[in-house]
Formats: C-alpha cells, sequence, structure tokens
C-alpha cells in the first residue's frame, strides 16, 4: 500500500472516529495544548521521506495523520464551542429584548486598603479608564437588567464581582450592543480576574495601584496600559487567537514570560535572557517592577515602553 493512502485514509479514519465519539459523548481537549503538536506532522513526514522500509514509511505516516486529525478536531472544537458560547443567530424579531443604558457603583469606605474584581462574561466591547471617588462604578450598553454586582467586604478588604448573565452576542439584532465602561479607586490596592470571550478590551489602569491582572480570553484584542502606582505588578494572560498589547512605563523594570504556539513577539527595549524569557535593561535597579506572563495560540504579542 502506498504511503500517501497510509496517510490519507488514516487521517479521515481518525477525524471520523473522533467525531463520531465526540456525537455520542463530549471529548474535552484543549485545543492550546494540541495544536503545538502541529510541527510533529511536518517533521515525522519528512522522516518518512528518509525511510526506505516500506512499512517503516507507512507507520510514520500513520502517525502524522493521526497528529494531524487530532489537531484539526481540536480546532474544530474550539471554534464551535466559541460560536455557541458567545453568539446566538437571532432571526426576525426573535428574541425582542429591551436595551437600556445601566449605573452600576459601589461607595468607597476609607478603611478598605485592598480590593479584588472579578469580570465574568461573554462577548463584547469592554473598557477600563480614569478613577473614580467610588470604590467602583460601572456604564453597561446592551440587555437589560443583564448584569450582575455582588460586594463582599471583610476588615480592610473587599471583593467585587461583577457578572453578565446572558453571554451570547446576538447576531441578527440591528440595536444590540454590549459594551462596558468601568472605573476603579485610585486609593485601594487592586487584584483583577477577568473571564471573556470574543471581546474588545481596552484597560488603563494607570491612575490606579494594580497589584495583579489576570485575563483569560478567547478570540480576542487586549490593549493594557499599566502605571507606576505599586511597586509589583503581576501580569497573566492566557488567550487563543488573539491580539495583546501591553504598555509600561519606561521607568518600571519588566521581565517577560511567554509560552506561544504560532505567536509573534514584539518586544521593543528587551533583552532576551533566556529562551521564552525577556527583559528590560533597568530591571534589576528599577524601584517598580512588572513581571508579564501570556501563554497563547495563535497570536500576536507586543509589549511597548512609555
Amino acid at each position: 500500500m502506498k504511503t500517501s493512502h497510509i496517510f490519507w485514509g488514516l487521517l479521515f479514519i481518525g477525524l471520523g472516529l473522533l467525531i463520531l465519539i465526540n456525537n455520542f459523548s463530549t471529548i474535552f481537549m484543549d485545543w492550546a495544548t494540541v495544536w503545538k503538536l502541529w510541527p510533529l506532522v511536518v517533521i515525522l513526514l519528512g522522516i518518512s521521506l528518509l525511510i526506505k522500509h516500506k512499512y517503516g514509511k507507512g507507520f510514520i505516516a500513520g502517525l502524522a495523520a493521526v497528529i494531524l486529525a487530532l489537531a484539526i478536531f481540536a480546532s474544530f472544537k474550539t471554534v464551535t464551542h466559541f460560536f455557541s458560547n458567545d453568539f446566538e443567530l437571532v432571526i426576525g424579531d426573535e428574541g425582542n429584548y429591551e436595551f437600556e443604558i445601566t449605573e452600576y457603583n459601589e461607595q468607597f469606605d476609607p478603611a478598605l486598603s485592598y480590593a479584588t474584581f472579578n469580570f465574568d462574561a461573554g462577548a463584547g466591547s469592554f473598557k477600563i479608564k480614569e478613577s473614580t471617588e467610588d470604590l467602583f462604578a460601572a456604564t453597561t450598553e446592551g440587555r437589560k437588567d443583564n448584569f450582575n454586582l455582588k460586594r463582599f467586604d471583610s476588615d480592610s478588604s473587599s471583593k467585587i464581582d461583577f457578572e453578565m448573565q446572558s453571554r451570547k452576542f446576538r447576531i441578527g439584532l440591528n440595536n444590540y450592543k454590549n459594551k462596558v465602561v468601568m472605573k476603579f479607586n485610585p486609593d485601594v490596592i487592586w487584584d483583577y480576574t477577568f473571564h471573556v470571550g470574543a471581546a474588545s478590551m481596552d484597560f488603563d489602569l494607570t491612575e490606579v495601584k494594580t497589584k495583579s491582572v489576570y485575563v483569560d480570553m478567547g478570540a480576542a484584542s487586549i490593549n493594557l496600559k499599566l502605571g507606576d502606582k505599586h511597586p509589583e505588578t503581576n501580569i497573566n494572560i492566557d488567550a487563543g487567537a488573539s491580539d495583546v498589547d501591553i504598555f509600561i512605563p519606561v521607568n518600571s523594570g519588566c521581565r517577560i514570560n511567554t509560552d506561544g504556539g504560532l505567536s509573534s513577539k514584539n518586544f521593543d527595549d528587551f533583552e532576551k535572557i533566556k529562551s521564552d524569557y525577556y527583559q528590560t535593561s533597568n530591571f534589576d535597579e528599577a524601584l517598580n517592577k512588572i513581571f508579564i506572563r501570556v501563554d497563547s495560540g495563535v497570536s500576536s504579542i507586543t509589549v511597548k515602553r512609555y
């Protein structure tokens, strides 16, 4: 049997079996991890060309087909999960919801010195700009009563949960919007966690004391601008097919650790200290330090100093 027949045969059989099994039970697969294996397909096909033994060539080509089938299926699962969770097609007058602009806020208590903020949403446009005399303030534009705001205080700390109720972007509604503008108090130290889907994020944190930012996003873009109000800031971004732009103060020392499959990296004024690690020349002596970790799939990652 020809090697090409073995490759294509096992590829189609593998894909068919995965889809068939998935029809009867859900297969959980980490696309970012599986997709990193795709270069093995090229390597194995190259090895099969060098091997003269017929059965050896067939085995290597078959193994390459299995790995490629897993990568294709993982991509298919990610795309379908993305659309089923973040998008919903609306035809005609289906789902005729009321839309409005809503204001949210939590009053500031001078006894507070630390706060955590948890934001859980789907598709939309999310912004952080300026600061507020309140502890937290937000303006949402979109489906009425679509966000739930909760606050929990303990001694000198506070926890704020801001969660979207219906997370699907409804395609077909001409007046549909899902926009959120958030503001934070500059007198407390903040830890932020953002879980979003297909989102556009523009976060200006220059006026607030930022201890940490964790962002878990799908096919999204983020523009993150940091200040120097806190001596140490940790940024952790877990991204799929995304565009990541981070701006840091020129006087702050910064270290970057990346783990990206097919990511393009643009780190101006950074020195490579070892594989996937970069840092600014002033890192050791800088009073303020920023640690950035980005784990991404197919992404563009840019870190600039201003």
